[in-house]
Order: structure tokens, then sequence, then C-alpha cells
């Protein structure tokens, strides 16, 4: 007996599918390519392969991300950050307020004042993080290549110019996990679940296009290939929708 034919009208459109089901289901499809399958069909295996790995690791920078600290956790550093600056800053203003006749440094406490932190003073650290961190930078820069470290450290302390140092490392870390979450968290999953839905109906295409109506063999062929769609499509309207209902509904290419 032949086996009955497949109907394309059921692979035209990919299930409905959240990240994870489409991650899984796009690598079960291409596990499950028969070995005597046209180049066209590996081709499409191949695609199927790619573009789950590609949500796999939007999916796992998504999931790293929100584990990651909070801003409430960023507060610490930024407070420490700020603190290291003010006290910097009151060392150097307080050796202006000595006499220059007794204290000659007093005259460059006030210059270093001016040239590093102008009339502006200290507002940078009411700057977003990012912002905050690049202007640090920037004097940090300056205090090293234009020879404030020296006197700085003669004036203020050693020890008040490595805390802003040390301080500002560990902001700069603080920033780039910032960014880096941020980064992730904007992540679009659902353009990778619309692009899996996309490749698992080019995929179902091209096994398609092997059937060839005289040939049962191909039918079966064609058949086992599709199979893990099939069951997916089954499986899903089972049972109640999980996952992130936005992906899902948004992602899936069946959605629009």
């Amino acid at each position: 007996m032949s086996p009955s034919p497949l109907d394309p009208a059921i692979y035209a459109r990919a299930p409905v599918m959240t990240v994870e089901g489409a991650i899984t289901l796009s690598r079960v499809v291409a596990d499950a390519c028969p070995k005597t399958m046209s180049s066209s069909v590996k081709k499409g295996a191949k695609r199927l392969v790619d573009t789950a790995e590609a949500a796999q690791v939007a999916y796992t920078a998504r999931k790293k991300a929100l584990t990651r600290g909070s801003d409430e956790d960023s507060r610490p550093v930024d407070r420490a950050g700020d603190n290291s600056w003010s006290a910097l800053r009151a060392r150097i203003q307080a050796y202006t307020l000595l006499p220059e006749a007794t204290y000659p440094d007093a005259r460059r406490a006030a210059d270093i004042l001016a040239e590093l932190f102008g009339e502006a003073g200290l507002s940078f650290l009411t700057e977003s993080y990012p912002e905050q961190y690049a202007i640090a930078e920037s004097v940090l820069r300056r205090i090293d290549g234009e020879g404030f470290a020296t006197d700085i450290e003669r004036i203020a302390g050693k020890e008040f110019l490595d805390n802003v140092r040390t301080q500002h490392v560990a902001y700069g870390k603080m920033v780039a996990s910032m960014l880096q979450r941020e980064a992730a968290l904007a992540e679009d999953l659902g353009a990778h679940v619309r692009a899996m839905g996309e490749a698992l109906v080019d995929y179902a295409t091209r096994v398609l296009a092997t059937v060839e109506r005289d040939e049962p063999e191909t039918i079966t062929r064609a058949r086992k290939a599709l199979r893990p769609i099939d069951a997916f499509r089954e499986a899903t309207q089972k049972r109640p929708s999980g996952g992130n209902a936005i992906e899902q509904a948004e992602g899936s290419p069946e959605n629009g």
C-alpha cells in the first residue's frame, strides 16, 4: 500500500513556538534530516542549525542579564566612586587655604583645581553612570599625561589618588556590566523566533520538493524528515500554551 501524500499547506506556516521550543525543534529537525536527502535539503538543515545557535546565544545572554546586578547593586560602586573624587578634590582645595608665603604648593593646588575641575567642580558626578565614567577617565588621563600626578600625590596624599584609581577601575567594570545587561535585554528574541520559523518553513519546502508521487520511498523519506514538526504541532495543540507569551505571540510567523 502506497503511503498517503503529504499536504504542503500544513508546512506553509511554522508552529506557534516560544523561543525555547523553537530552538529545540530546529535542532531536532536538523538532526532528523535523512542522510540520503539532496544537498538543497541539507542546506536548509544547516540554516536551521545556524538560526537556532544564534537564538541560543541571544537567549543565554538574556538569561544572564536577568540574573546580573540591578541598578541597586550599582549604587554602592557609584557612591564609592563619588566619594573618592570628593575626597581628592577636598584635600587639594584644603591646601589652597594655606598661606602661599609659607606653603608655596598652595598656588599649585589652586592651579590643579582650576585645570582639572574648573568652575563645574564635581558636577560630573551627577551625570549618568557611563557619562560619569567617561569624564572621570578623561580627568585621570590628564593627570597622568600632563604631569599632575606627582604634585597631587605630594599635596593631597598618594593614598587619595590611589583610591580614585582603584574606584575608577571598579566603576568601569560596573558600567560595562550595566551596558552589557541593557544590550542583552534589548535583544528582540521574537526576531529569533521568527527567523527559526522561516527556516523551518524553508526546510519543509525543500523536503517537499524531493517528493515524487510515483516513488513511494520519497514520500516516506519526506514524512520522516518532517515528523518532528508534526509531533511538535500535535504536542502543543494538546496542552495549554506556556513560555513567554510575548515571544510566542509576536515571534511566530503563524501570528503574522
